[in-house]
């Protein structure tokens, strides 16, 4: 039993052999390591790619903030230049009704003064008088229409300045109406900036989150591929070693065939030594004349 059980018990493993399964575990490691790697590498690429696109998608909304804020400036532009051109105008405006005021009591002054020159004509050609009190009628009546003529140019330039006053209020309408819809297009794309800045708001926490996972990924990429590297140099030893073993063992083997060779090359030449072959024929026959038996 007991030489079965030493029959049974392996053969010790030689240094070759030890070291080709170092090498072996080595390279598996290493493989392993380098296969984690690059699924872990294929996820921070994929992570990329994502956050790429999300960015892409943060940049064209930014351009359109852009162009909307451009667009903006120009209608505020637009809106406040139609706003000064209604305080001018309204300003204008007052200026005007201040020129204007009286122009009612200044045509109730024409009206006077033309009944009063029908009736001192109608009194002139109706009434007896001396040369000299028609000539203080005739006087007034030249005095009359003198004041008459000063007063329609003041009327003139009231009725003047009243209609003036109607076309600036048209104006005025006009310019607060070009104000008002300028206004509404300044506020309609604020409200799109501000949906635009929401939607960008929500897409940068997105990039941050994925650019986040990303460089969590290399680090782990970096971990790894470090294992990986410090296994490929410890194959690396166990390779020279493994290279010095099998040169050793080359080297044993070697010498072992070389005393096996000339261990032949002795056996052949005692067995072929031509001088040792006549002395033992010539033995030999001696003996066979002697009568003797030959042993071959």
């Amino acid at each position: 039993m007991s030489q079965k059980k030493n029959r049974a018990q392996k053969k010790p493993k030689s240094e070759v052999k030890l070291a080709e399964e170092r090498f072996q575990n080595c390279i598996d490691k290493r493989n392993a390591f380098n296969e984690e790697a690059r699924t872990i590498r294929d996820e921070r690429n994929s992570l990329h790619d994502q956050r790429n696109k999300v960015m892409k998608e943060v940049l064209k909304y930014r351009k359109k903030m852009e162009v909307n804020k451009k667009a903006k400036a120009k209608r505020i532009k637009s809106r406040d230049s139609a706003m000064s051109k209604v305080k001018q105008l309204n300003e204008l405006k007052q200026k005007k009704r201040k020129g204007r005021k009286g122009a009612k009591s200044v045509r109730d002054t024409v009206q006077a003064i033309i009944s009063e020159i029908l009736a001192t004509e109608n009194r002139l050609e109706t009434t007896e008088m001396t040369i000299a009190k028609e000539r203080e009628v005739l006087e007034k009546l030249s005095i009359l229409r003198r004041s008459l003529t000063d007063q329609q140019k003041t009327l003139t330039t009231h009725e003047h300045l009243h209609s003036e006053v109607k076309e600036l209020d048209a104006e005025i309408g006009t310019a607060i109406s070009q104000s008002n819809e300028e206004h509404d297009e300044v506020v309609k794309l604020a409200k799109l900036n501000k949906d635009l800045y929401k939607k960008n708001k929500e897409l940068m926490k997105e990039a941050h989150h994925l650019s986040s996972e990303a460089n969590k990924k290399h680090e782990e990429f970096i971990v790894i591929r470090k294992k990986a590297d410090h296994q490929h140099a410890k194959a690396m030893e166990m390779l020279e070693t493994l290279r010095t073993h099998r040169k050793t063992a080359r080297e044993e083997r070697q010498a072992r065939w070389r005393v096996v060779k000339d261990h032949r090359k002795n056996i052949k030449k005692e067995l072929y030594d031509p001088d040792k072959l006549e002395s033992v024929a010539d033995d030999a026959l001696q003996e066979l004349m002697s009568g003797g038996k030959i042993s071959l």
